[in-house]
């Protein structure tokens, strides 16, 4: 499915960018491009199963339904991706500067592994 890749490649431009944003020191930024990375890869691989997709809330809890209640990924994908949106949402609504570098940094290293095992997952759901 082209979407699923299209998803694929934007969350590792997110990724890209994410990188950039920490080096540049702009924590709030590095956040919230970290949290859409993991977004569109979870997007991705709902939608690579059937699922279709709906609000940024409603995929989340998709994605965890299916994937970490299932025991396919480990809890901690569910604790990156809701607290990836819980810094996005500091650092994008947020009157001031308010993610720290260590947030910028674990949130950054966070989606970093979390996009690449939904890339492997959807990788795998195709070959297999």
């Amino acid at each position: 499915m082209e979407q699923v890749g299209n998803l694929l490649k934007k969350a590792q431009k997110y990724l890209q960018s994410a990188a950039v944003l920490l080096e540049l020191e702009d924590f709030d930024s590095c956040a919230s491009r970290s949290y859409f990375a993991m977004f569109y890869a979870a997007q991705a691989i709902l939608r690579q199963s059937g699922y279709s997709t709906g609000s940024n809330h409603g995929i989340r809890s998709s994605f965890c339904a299916l994937y970490v209640d299932s025991g396919r990924l480990p809890e901690r994908a569910r604790e990156a991706i809701e607290r990836g949106a819980a810094l996005q949402e500091i650092g994008d609504y947020g009157g001031e500067f308010l993610v720290s570098r260590e947030e910028a940094e674990w949130v950054l290293q966070e989606s970093e592994a979390f996009v690449n095992s939904i890339a492997r997952l959807i990788h795998a759901q195709t070959v297999g």
